[in-house]
């Protein structure tokens, strides 16, 4: 009884000792906490995994349970440290020893440095490591492997986790139309928005940097410029204009912003995005309208003239009305302007407020607009009648001509006339009767 009791004693303290073990094991290993990141705190996951792009410093940020003297990290090819050679393409290890002769090493003996010991840091019980690994991956498209991070102290794992080594990738996504539309006011100071807008998107694994030169481009303003993209990160851009009292005519501005990636990421010079650190993004072509809303503008080529007309236009028979014209520019101006005296019939004309001839001459500047005014009046229902412009600018001579749909007479009521309509009338005279009737009924049943 005495031997047995022996045995179990033996295998109780063995399951003990076990159990200890284990515990301590688990207890030690849950023991820290561990983040990574890039210098100015971009996080990147796989698979739910944290990110480590080869050929990238990153902070590796361990919060332990209490204040320590050494602490260790490896980073490892794989689940296991595989037995044979340990090189740049799978095994890196850095300490922290605060008795050491240098508190945060590089131990690989790769020959260079692959830890910035200047921005390491600790405070209380957070370490924080600024390490690097050698882009060693080879130049394939969305390349990664797994790895595994492992935080130790003497001897002791605190932590380990699997981790997703990347390939350094760049990339600029663009959502654009071919143009961004502005309307602006002759001569008038103003802030046009464009009709669309375009979209930015950074597809890399590394911040991206999109600058704007406001000083060269001074008329333009687009939103959320000169700002870090991270990855990932889309951003919508709209576009707004400052008119400098511009002239009649057409603006075309072609703007090219500057991207880059931030040099001071990366470990060395053999990290393949550094190739590409710096490149012109292309937006949409700025196409700016200078005249009138709903005006047609030509410029009249190698005059330095510009003529603003209606194209289309709708009336009814019998309506009269003035269309107006603009000329700009500098240049001796004729205007020749004529109805087809058929459907339409050109009333009066203008040149400002001044009733004059066809055709007029003047003299335009660059730094007014010339009103020309016609007095129109609409003749044939269901018909189009044609008003035409022969400009000569500059001894070069073009024809316009503004399209008139011509409708229906419009009824009195519309004109303004006052009178009641018709059936309004029909309305009221039968009311009347109606009231009439009643009243006469009444009158005879009171008799009876």
């Amino acid at each position: 009884m005495g031997q047995q009791n022996k045995k179990q004693g033996i295998v109780f303290f063995i399951l003990i000792l076990y159990f200890s073990i284990v515990l301590s094991t688990v207890s030690a290993a849950d023991d820290a906490t561990l983040s990574i990141s890039m210098l100015q705190g971009e996080q990147q996951t796989h698979f739910n995994k944290p990110v480590i792009v080869a050929g990238v410093w990153h902070y590796v940020n361990i919060t332990v349970s209490q204040n320590i003297d050494d602490l260790s990290i490896r980073f490892y090819k794989g689940i296991t440290i595989l037995p044979g050679n340990k090189n740049e393409t799978n095994y890196y290890e850095w300490t922290y020893d605060t008795n050491g002769a240098s508190v945060w090493n590089d131990i690989n003996g790769y020959g260079i440095e692959y830890i910035q010991q200047d921005l390491c840091s600790h405070a209380n019980t957070l370490y924080s490591f600024c390490i690097g690994i050698k882009d060693f991956m080879p130049n394939i498209v969305d390349y990664y492997e797994n790895w595994t991070v492992e935080v130790s102290t003497g001897g002791t794992t605190l932590h380990s986790e699997g981790i997703v080594v990347e390939k350094p990738k760049t990339g600029v996504s663009l959502s654009k139309p071919s143009s961004i539309i502005f309307h602006v006011d002759p001569f008038t100071v103003m802030d046009a928005q464009g009709d669309n807008f375009f979209k930015i998107g950074n597809i890399g694994n590394l911040p991206l940097y999109v600058n704007f030169d406001s000083e060269k481009y001074s008329d333009v303003d687009i939103n959320d410029m000169n700002k870090r993209f991270l990855p990932d990160e889309i951003i919508t851009h709209y576009v707004t204009v400052h008119s400098r009292s511009w002239p009649p005519g057409f603006k075309n501005i072609e703007i090219q912003l500057n991207g880059s990636y931030p040099q001071s990421y990366f470990v060395d010079t053999n990290a393949t995005v550094t190739l590409y650190t710096s490149f012109i993004i292309d937006v949409p072509k700025l196409v700016i309208y200078v005249g009138h809303s709903n005006y047609k503008i030509e410029e009249i080529q190698g005059t330095g003239v510009t003529f603003q007309y209606i194209e289309k236009l709708t009336m009814y028979e019998g309506e009269i009305r003035d269309i107006t014209a603009y000329v700009s520019g500098n240049g001796v101006v004729t205007a020749e302007i004529w109805a087809d005296e058929k459907n339409i019939s050109a009333l009066k004309l203008y040149d400002g407020t001044t009733e004059t001839q066809s055709p007029l001459s003047f003299t335009s500047t660059n730094t007014s607009e010339r009103i020309i005014t016609v007095k129109v009046k609409a003749l044939s229902e269901g018909t189009t009648g044609i008003l035409t412009y022969r400009i000569n600018g500059n001894d070069v001579t073009k024809t316009y001509t503004t399209q008139i749909s011509i409708g229906s007479p419009e009824s009195p009521d519309e004109e303004g006339s006052g009178g009641i309509p018709i059936m309004q009338i029909i309305i009221v005279v039968i009311v009347l009767l109606v009231i009439i009737y009643m009243i006469v009924t009444y009158l005879r049943n009171r008799k009876r």
